[in-house]
């Protein structure tokens, strides 16, 4: 679990598509905020794909591709129900709370990317997670939600007006998650992503054309020159 890397792919994500990324992430945010929760598996759900096609490919996205999830309403919609078992685990004694979060942390992107259903992405989640090392998965919840959210309270216990830094946080957390849940899940190497050569419209660049195959020729014995042979002048 590179950590260093997901981070570095998650400042370059806001970089190239700030407008969608991190101003769609915030809207996104006050959306799943104003209906409750209700909205988190649409919402979220396809906020986290476009993420996750981003760092497969690099292509460019548009701002109404945000929404493509309530598209999947019924299939993404029951991440709901998980959140209040989640949320219930908080209330009673709080580390079955910890616990299922840690679990469960790939349900969304496995449901919108792979299509899986609740149940088996919550399976599949959990396998994976016991797989890799749960404290490493705790750690890397602590380091993009607890360490974040610390520092801005210090920040703004110094400077009040700081606390509505803590709003800006969940786009940089789903972009940390999006190229985690490829790295465990996929080839995905968060260092030496495969991304396509796109250029400002989101075309990939065209590849170098081949060599021709050889033309018989008397003086060049079979073999025709390609660029980067050393080719001689014939004068």
């Amino acid at each position: 679990m590179n950590f260093q890397a997901h981070i570095k792919n998650m400042f370059e994500m806001m970089q190239e598509e700030f407008v969608v990324f991190f101003v769609g992430g915030c809207l996104v945010q006050l959306l799943i905020s104003l209906t409750l929760g209700i909205l988190t598996g649409p919402l979220m759900g396809g906020y986290l794909l476009l993420m996750i096609r981003w760092l497969e490919t690099g292509k460019r996205s548009e701002f109404n591709d945000l929404f493509a999830g309530m598209k999947r309403f019924a299939e993404l919609f029951p991440v709901f129900f998980m959140l209040l078992l989640i949320m219930l685990g908080y209330f009673m004694v709080m580390a079955p709370g910890i616990v299922m979060t840690v679990w469960w942390i790939y349900v969304l992107p496995l449901m919108a990317h792979r299509g899986l259903p609740l149940g088996q992405a919550m399976k599949a989640s959990k396998d994976k997670v016991g797989e890799k090392g749960f404290f490493m998965h705790l750690v890397f919840l602590l380091l993009i939600s607890l360490v974040p959210m610390f520092v801005i309270w210090m920040a703004a216990a110094i400077v009040p007006p700081l606390a509505g830094l803590q709003y800006f946080l969940f786009p940089l957390q789903c972009a940390c998650l999006a190229s985690l849940y490829l790295e465990q899940f996929t080839d995905f190497d968060p260092e030496k992503r495969g991304r396509a050569s796109v250029d400002a419209h989101g075309f990939s660049a065209p590849a170098e054309p081949p060599c021709p195959p050889p033309v018989p020729d008397q003086n060049s014995q079979g073999r025709t020159a390609c660029v980067g042979d050393n080719v001689q002048p014939a004068w």
